[in-house]
């Protein structure tokens, strides 16, 4: 078996764990997305006067 076959049977979610620095940077991005939105909820739930 060649490695083009191997690689075909490897599962599409498998792939993705083993690029540890691209979960790292899609966890980076998720969590500053998710920061700034939870900033600016706070920031407009403040009232103005």
């Amino acid at each position: 078996m060649t490695t083009a076959q191997s690689e075909d049977r490897i599962p599409f979610m498998q792939r993705l764990y083993n690029r540890v620095w691209l979960l790292a940077l899609l966890a980076l991005l998720f969590f500053a997305l998710s920061y700034v939105v939870w900033g600016l909820i706070d920031i407009y739930s403040v009232p103005v006067g």
